[in-house]
């Protein structure tokens, strides 16, 4: 069996857009073989973290040699670098802007070089405005016929990561903010489930605040509350999720990136009951 050349197109182009399509295009030409996935075009313009979460989450699904063109770039045509590196059996063509922030954080690159080799990429000077079509996608081409990535240029004595915020523990409570808004409403924190997990054995007792607001007791699922109802949960991507029974909470809570959500465990005491006399 032929092996297969899998690349992922991660973008804020838009799916309306036909950028998306120039960059297939350009793939195809230069990699006939290539089978092109749209992870998503629909990340919210510029927004960068959001970027780093939705690669984070998808990225992890696809199988070695997987190539990941990621394209949330609101600096192109500055001097920002475009890097090329490989973690974790994968290889990521990337603007050097953090979009690849948590993807490092499963494991260090195995392999990290920037695009300089012109002899790599089409002849004229690249698009000011649209690198994705005019090195993002050729790169990726050549890696995806075996190209070396030392080819494209030298290695960085570093590349810029996320200052992401982090969460806090008191001996009461887990404290955490919101770091993204999925396109459900749902608000994702930086606090972790084996953060909530190593804190608590009694996990029913759990209660979660959001911007001030109770939201609930910690569930398993959205639908293990009433319609309308808040909760906090562990989402998919093991991380604490507060979230709104087939509503959106973003808008509910009037809460959104940077909205602080606590978590306390608090089991009511039993009931007593005085002796008969």
């Amino acid at each position: 069996m032929a092996k297969r050349a899998i690349v992922t197109l991660l973008t804020d182009f838009g799916s309306r857009a036909a950028y998306p399509a120039a960059m297939k295009g350009v793939l195809l030409s230069r990699c006939p073989k290539a089978q092109i996935v749209d992870i998503t075009h629909d990340v919210p313009a510029h927004d960068v973290v959001a970027g780093a979460f939705l690669l984070d989450q998808a990225a992890r699904c696809f199988p070695p040699g997987t190539v990941h063109v990621v394209v949330v770039d609101p600096g192109v045509g500055t001097d920002r670098r475009i890097l090329v590196g490989r973690f974790a059996g994968q290889t990521y063509v990337f603007p050097d802007n953090g979009v690849i922030t948590l993807v490092a954080a499963r494991g260090p690159a195995q392999e990290l070089v920037v695009v300089r080799n012109r002899e790599l990429l089409p002849r004229g000077a690249p698009s000011q405005t649209f690198h994705g079509r005019d090195i993002f996608a050729p790169v990726a081409a050549h890696v995806l016929n075996g190209v070396s990535l030392r080819r494209f240029g030298p290695q960085p004595d570093t590349f810029r990561l996320l200052e992401l915020p982090v969460y806090e523990e008191t001996p009461d409570e887990i404290a955490g903010q919101v770091v993204y808004v999925d396109s459900f409403g749902n608000l994702v924190t930086n606090i972790p489930e084996r953060a909530v997990r190593a804190k608590w054995m009694d996990l029913e007792a759990v209660r979660g605040w959001c911007a001030g607001k109770s939201v609930g007791s910690l569930q398993g699922a959205y639908g293990f509350v009433p319609e309308g109802e808040a909760m906090v949960l562990f989402n998919s991507m093991s991380r604490v999720e507060v979230a709104v029974n087939q509503g959106r909470a973003c808008d509910e809570l009037n809460a959104g990136f940077g909205t602080v959500v606590r978590l306390t465990c608090h089991r009511a005491p039993p009931e007593t009951h005085e002796s008969l006399p």
